[in-house]
């Protein structure tokens, strides 16, 4: 007779086979998803390097070391501060930028549909790209043109997924930041060349997340701060205030959109393109809490399309100047 300790039902037995099948199904989760297929496939299904030559920017070596044996789906925010430093400063180790890099896009990814952004550590991910110009120095054209593709998808995945999550409480810990992907799409166009095919996108107003993409800016040319009947008023302990029209997730202050990004912009955001957009996000707003929102903000434009016409500009003047993302008081007043 077995011992109930050896008992194929013993609940310490059943315990672990649940504990196993649980890690087994995160991690088919984790890989089974499409857009990181995508990325093992065009990074070639890399492996962890066999030995890690790369010296860590702070001298944490063993640190690298360790997040180089790790699985992607256990790298995290333990893993971001080390890797992003090297990103921005040091020679990187090619092996080692393949096998890691990806899984960093992943979290980026994330980030953008958990509207919490990331990753980020005393260096955040835009800044990192940008400075150590890791898409020139350690990818092939076709290489880097598959990732600038796969980001794109990425974040369109990020603004869908945003469909119904839009909240006016400014509650940081439920990543329902106002502008959230608005603060994100300015971070973009610091660091990566890839807003001509992001807008190219967004003008096909087909889903909810996309409706409110064009809300958030409809607000924030239609008001300044703190103006915006809709929205709390800014407090110390909440937030709010309304949308920071120039809010940007990258800590890059020595430049403002890369050069294609802002012409793309400059080319194409009217007043008229605005109305248009927020007419069409009108059937997927209907039957939500923020149609009134939609509806006051396009009439405001309506009413006076000159005026908003210049705020657009001043807007437009401000994404191409360095320290983007910094408090200015009333940026679009003229």
């Amino acid at each position: 007779m077995q011992s109930p300790g050896k008992s194929s039902g013993s609940v310490s037995e059943i315990g672990r086979r649940l504990a196993h099948n649980s890690t087994v199904m995160g991690q088919q989760s984790f890989y089974d998803r499409p857009l990181v297929r995508r990325l093992q496939d065009i990074f070639w299904h890399p492996k962890p390097p066999m030995k890690v030559t790369q010296r860590q920017f702070d001298g944490a070596d063993k640190e690298l070391r360790v997040t180089a044996g790790k699985r992607w789906d256990e790298i995290d925010s333990s893993d971001y501060w080390h890797y992003l430093l090297d990103l921005c400063y040091v020679e990187l180790q090619p092996d080692l930028f393949d096998y890691l890099f990806p899984a960093f896009l992943i979290r980026w990814w994330e980030g953008l549909v958990s509207r919490q952004g990331g990753p980020e550590s005393e260096c955040d991910f835009y800044r990192a790209i940008d400075r150590g110009q890791v898409f020139a120095k350690m990818m092939s054209l076709s290489r880097r043109e598959q990732v600038y593709a796969w980001m794109v998808d990425a974040y369109m995945d990020a603004v869908d997924q945003w469909g119904g999550n839009l909240s006016l409480d400014y509650d940081s810990k439920a990543g329902n930041k106002l502008q959230g992907p608005l603060t994100s799409f300015h971070a973009i166009g610091q660091s990566i060349p890839i807003l001509p095919e992001i807008w190219d996108r967004l003008q096909d107003v087909k889903c909810l997340g996309v409706a409110q993409w064009w809300l958030v800016l409809g607000i924030g040319i239609a008001w300044d701060e703190n103006e915006c009947p809709y929205i709390p008023a800014w407090t110390r302990d909440h937030g709010g205030g309304g949308v920071y029209i120039l809010e940007s997730d990258a800590s890059i202050f020595e430049h403002g959109y890369l050069a294609e990004n802002l012409e793309c912009l400059n080319a194409e955001l009217t007043i008229q393109l605005l109305i248009e957009k927020l007419f069409e996000a009108s059937p997927f707003l209907s039957e939500t809490s923020f149609f009134d929102l939609l509806f006051v903000t396009r009439q405001r434009l309506e009413m006076d399309p000159e005026f908003y016409q210049a705020r657009i500009q001043r807007f437009l003047h401000y994404l191409g100047q360095p320290n983007l993302g910094g408090v200015i008081r009333a940026p679009l007043a003229g």
